[in-house]
């Protein structure tokens, strides 16, 4: 072996560290640039081996009369199509207790989009059907299914239940988004997958191709893209000849289902009019017969109302008999109460009137003798004056006065006497009296009994001739009444039949009028009829299958700036190290040249050293970068793209070589500058050490109020630190770049995850927009808006115009949403039109438009510009941008409806309604609230704020762990810089330290001499770091945004506080790594003379 070869090995052996070193940086700068770099084709290579795998269709064709199978032949004859298949599917609603579910079914397919099956098994019959992974159902649950419109479920599927016999996914949803649909809340939450018989429908809904070629090319390539682009172009061909074809078939079905419509209506017509015939004919019998039946019911009622008259006035004599019988009856008791009564009076005060009698009779004898006395007084008075009237008459006299005295009180006895009489003769007159009349009274009422006696007889039987009179009349009158209940039903028949004979008269010419309007309207529908519009979408319109694209895309944009910076820095060091060991070794290459050893020979150990060392590095970092790097990559993406089953990540041989050439060009160019300048000496020259550089004062000396305040050792750190030049930039570079990488790692972060919150929290400030039906008229408005004021969920709504036009200024063009708001000055509530930087508040007027910042600047457009709107159909329209507002997802322009009729020349017809719900309101309340307006006539479907902020959070949450591998690769490069700068600087400065150590220098104070050069080194590097972080972020922002959106630019405090603690971190890290390297410097050795 020759002695340059053992010397190189030597060298390798004796110099190890620096060996590693510059292995270990190369292999991180390749690994990352090649691994970074590779993620974006390794990304693709998996979603499109997975596609390939599941048969995933290339292109979807939905015909508005619907497919057919000689559609489905005709596309397979297509030489850019390699399989065609028809399918259905359909949007139907399931409840589960309150919460509804807009679920997607669609027919199992035999050769493309091949179900995943997780759980269970496939569908193999009607009522079967695998469901959603990601939903709630589960193996043996029965989903019952609405139509979520008038129609019947009956009407597209065999039956509206189905049972679930397995779970799984569909390469149709790679990610969690499920799509939109016209019904329930205006979001799918699953899909269902059945068997083709479950659809009843007589054409496909929809066909799926494959394109030839297309598994060769790898997806979200533009191969693949022009591939799809050219087999689309043949199908539209296709579609004008398929549409007129598919036109004339059903107008041939229509026109032969129209005339057989006519025979059907002519035979019906007559068979109509035969058969109101027969029932007018049955009619005018029935009336006939009636009339007769009728006639004998009024003879019959004629003779039964004179039975009637005769026997009611029978009935009324003999009522009269009774109730002369009765009160005859009555006058008896009546009698007889009054005998007994004045009998029983009699015989209680007939012993009371005797004795009355007696005592009157006793009392009239004393009255007698009483008038006897008076007469006997008188006689005698007389008798004592001679009979001398004179003096007994003489009142004056004393026997006048006794004389008158006694007359007057014969005369009252003599009254009392008559009086007394006529009483006694009275009372006795009136006993006799009462006594012959209770006789008498006796004698008439047993003669009235006597008479009444035999009436109760003569009553009873006339009272029963007159019952069976009224019994034979009763008959008679049913006999009578059944007849005319038959007569009344039969007129009631007689009656319905001429309202159905009307009816049918009325019902026939009605059908036959309908069955004409019909036929006439089948004609008009049959011209009508268009020619079949095919919608021909590829794979874009899938759910996520853009979005996979599109973070490939962000990985291509990172991996075109990121690790440039990181493999700059570790170039850059890998240069400075094989720098630093050509001019230490100095000595040794003048010896050899003295020796007679050519120049190449000398060179070529450097060089051997360098190319080995960076080729080693390059094969390792391409070998572990592009296998790790990516995988982790794709991993992360995982959480949003789990159905994807297996990471691919092959080589990309042309990133590993682009990495590795500029590796090894780099080290050997400046291992072959340096060699240069070496060899390029004399040897005597070589083999002395350099003379020492020239002492100048550094500029601090010149403050001598800061110079004198500072002690030996902090003058000795700033004198090194000027005195080193080239290592003082090379660190702070180093350092600097990797706090900038840290920076931006920890800004990407920043910037990516603000942008949902900033764009649904402060700038779209809605819950949700409601897209119209086409065509509605002001009552279908009003009608929509009355049921919006009186919803209490609905806090406002306002109406809006949204249409996707393109944008024009100068040769730049770019799509975007044109918005107009019904109610100017409410706009501030849904939308907060402000400028990103100063926050400035804008108002939307009528002399110019407000447009997206993003979109302003793909156009190159500012304030005060005019843009161009394209409009093939009535010409372009110019506008005024009067404000430029901070927007990130999508591209708007918003004007007034003042300025919109300015520049269209008519208003603008509102086809969507955005609406707020009250701000306590979940996620699950605001969709509750669109389940009710979707189930207006007038609504097509609704999308929520809170989904898209979902969907985007969580599309951008796979770019965390991404993040997380680009600080941790920053931190790592960090760690290498140091370490390499730190060994360069110690090996450099061996002597120096090893004469500190001889003056009495401790290894610690040793170790502060060096460090604290270090540590200011480090905080220099950071504040340079954060200059260059903040310009390499923006930077870095701008070139990883995709067209449709726009990252934040701020970067927060913590991003700053983490990279400067991690920066710290590692400087105090090797700092600590150094210090054990210091101790083991060999004085004696380090101070040998160099001669």
């Amino acid at each position: 072996m020759k002695t340059t070869t053992i010397e190189f090995f030597r060298e390798i052996k004796k110099s190890s560290g620096r060996f590693v070193s510059i292995l270990f940086i190369v292999a991180l700068g390749v690994a990352f640039f090649s691994g970074i770099r590779a993620s974006e084709p390794d990304m693709r290579v998996t979603g499109d081996a997975y596609f390939d795998q599941a048969n995933l269709m290339d292109i979807k064709v939905i015909s508005t009369l619907g497919l057919t199978k000689d559609d489905v032949k005709a596309f397979e004859g297509l030489d850019s199509i390699d399989k065609a298949e028809g399918a259905y599917s359909g949007d139907f609603l399931n409840y589960d207790g309150e919460k509804q579910r807009a679920l997607h079914v669609m027919s199992l397919s035999e050769d493309m989009n091949q179900i995943t099956v997780t759980e269970g098994r496939l569908p193999e019959k009607s009522g079967e059907c695998l469901a959603d992974d990601e939903s709630t159902y589960k193996v043996g649950d029965k989903i019952k299914l609405t139509s979520g419109t008038e129609d019947p479920v009956t009407d597209t599927l065999a039956t509206d239940e189905l049972t679930v016999v397995g779970t799984g996914n569909s390469p149709y949803y790679i990610s969690y988004g499920r799509g939109s649909t016209t019904i329930g809340n205006g979001s799918l939450s699953a899909f269902l997958v059945v068997p083709r018989e479950t659809f009843t429908q007589d054409v496909y809904t929809e066909c799926y191709l494959l394109v030839k070629g297309a598994k060769a090319c790898i997806a979200y390539t533009d191969e693949y893209e022009d591939l799809i682009d050219d087999a689309m172009d043949d199908v539209k061909e296709l579609s004008n000849d398929r549409g007129i074809i598919r036109r004339r078939e059903l107008v041939d079905d229509a026109t032969r289902e129209l005339d057989q419509a006519k025979i059907d209506l002519k035979e019906g017509k007559a068979k109509a009019e035969q058969e109101l015939s027969d029932a007018e004919t049955q009619i005018a019998d029935a009336e006939s017969q009636l009339a007769d039946a009728k006639e004998k019911i009024r003879s019959g009622r004629a003779q039964i109302e004179e039975a009637k008259n005769t026997l009611t006035q029978k009935q009324q004599e003999l009522d009269q008999a009774k109730a002369k019988y009765a009160d005859g009856v009555q006058q008896l008791q009546d009698g007889r109460a009054q005998y007994e009564a004045g009998k029983t009076a009699f015989e209680a005060g007939k012993p009371e009137a005797e004795q009355k009698i007696t005592e009157g009779e006793a009392a009239l004898e004393q009255i007698q003798a009483g008038i006897d006395i008076c007469n006997n007084g008188l006689e005698a008075l007389k008798d004592m004056c001679g009979n001398d009237e004179s003096i007994y008459g003489n009142p004056n006299t004393e026997i006048g006065a006794q004389y008158a005295g006694l007359v007057q009180q014969l005369e009252g006895l003599e009254q009392q006497k008559t009086e007394l009489s006529a009483q006694l003769q009275m009372a006795k007159d009136q006993l006799a009296s009462a006594e012959q009349q209770l006789s008498d009274t006796k004698a008439a009422l047993d003669a009235s009994e006597a008479a009444l006696a035999s009436v109760p007889a003569q009553l009873t039987s006339g009272q029963e001739q007159i019952n069976a009179g009224w019994q034979e009349l009763s008959e008679k009158e049913q006999e009578l009444e059944k007849g005319m209940s038959e007569i009344t039903e039969n007129e009631n028949k007689i009656s319905d039949a001429k309202q159905d004979l009307e009816e049918g008269r009325t019902k026939a010419a009605q059908d036959i009028a309908d069955g004409e309007d019909k036929i006439a309207d089948g004609e008009k529908k049959i011209d009508d009829i268009p020619e079949a519009e095919w919608y021909i979408y590829d794979r874009s319109t899938l759910p996520e299958y853009n979005g996979y694209g599109e973070n490939a895309d962000r990985m291509k944009a990172i991996g075109k700036v990121f690790p440039v910076l990181f493999f700059l820095v570790a170039a850059l060091i890998s240069l400075t190290g094989m720098t630093r060991m050509v001019e230490e070794q100095r000595v040794q290459i003048g010896t050899m040249k003295a020796l007679g050893y050519r120049r190449s020979t000398i060179a070529m150990k450097y060089i051997g050293y360098a190319f080995l060392a960076t080729i080693t590095g390059s094969i390792l970092g391409v070998l572990v970068g592009e296998k790790i790097l990516p995988y982790i990559i794709i991993y992360s993406y995982g959480i949003l793209y789990h159905h994807i089953p297996e990471i691919l990540v092959p080589y990309v041989p042309s990133y590993g070589i682009m990495a590795s050439a500029a590796a090894i060009v780099c080290t050997l160019m400046a291992t072959i500058f340096a060699c240069y300048k070496e060899l390029g000496a004399q040897p005597s020259e070589l083999m002395r050490p350099p003379a020492p550089k020239v002492g100048k004062r550094v500029f601090m000396e010149q403050i001598p109020f800061i110079w004198k305040r500072l002690n030996f050792s902090w003058k000795s750190t700033v004198r090194n630190l000027m005195r080193y030049k080239k290592r003082f930039f090379m660190t702070i570079f180093g350092i600097g770049g990797c706090m900038a990488l840290m920076i931006v790692g920890y800004g990407l972060r920043d910037s990516v995850y603000e942008i949902a919150d900033i764009q649904y929290s402060e700038i779209q400030l809605y819950d949700g927009q409601i897209v119209l039906q086409e065509d509605l008229d002001e009552q279908d408005r009003e009608h929509l808006n009355t049921f919006l004021d009186t919803d209490k969920d609905v806090v406002s709504y306002m109406d809006a115009y949204m249409k996707s036009i393109t944008l024009k200024n100068g040769k730049k063009e770019r799509q975007a949403y044109i918005t107009v708001f019904g109610d100017v000055k409410n706009i501030g509530r849904y939308v907060d039109f402000h400028d990103r930087k100063s926050g400035e508040k804008y108002k939307l007027t009528d002399d110019g438009v407000i447009i997206s910042e993003k979109t302003a600047k793909l156009l190159n457009a500012k304030v005060g510009d005019r843009i161009t709107i394209q409009d093939e159909k009535n010409g372009d329209k110019e506008l005024t941008i009067s404000h430029i507002c901070e927007n990130y997802m999508g591209h708007y322009i918003y004007m007034t409806p003042a300025y919109y009729n300015k520049v269209f020349g008519t208003m603008p017809e509102y086809n969507s309604v955005l609406f707020e719900t009250d701000d306590s309101y979940s996620q699950t309340q605001v969709e509750d609230v669109g389940e009710k307006i979707m189930k207006r006539d007038e609504v097509l479907s609704i999308s929520y704020v809170h989904d898209i902020q979902e969907q985007l959070d969580e599309m951008l949450s796979s770019l965390n762990l991404v993040i997380i591998v680009l600080i941790i690769s920053a931190g790592m490069l960090a760690f290498v810089v140091l370490y390499n700068l730190n060994t360069i600087n110690i090996t450099e400065r061996q002597r120096e330290l090893a004469t500190l150590k001889v003056l009495g220098f401790y290894d610690g104070e040793v170790a502060q001499y060096v460090f604290r050069e270090n540590i200011l080194l480090t905080f220099i590097g950071a504040a340079v770091g954060v200059v260059l972080g903040k310009v390499l972020h923006l930077f870095t922002i701008q070139t990883v945004e995709v067209d449709a959106a726009m990252f934040g630019r701020s970067i927060y405090l913590p991003s700053f506080i983490y990279s400067l603690l991690f920066t710290v971190g590692f400087s105090l890290l090797i700092n600590w790594i150094m210090y054990f390297k210091l101790k083991k410097i060999n004085m004696v050795e380090s101070l040998k003379s160099v001669e």
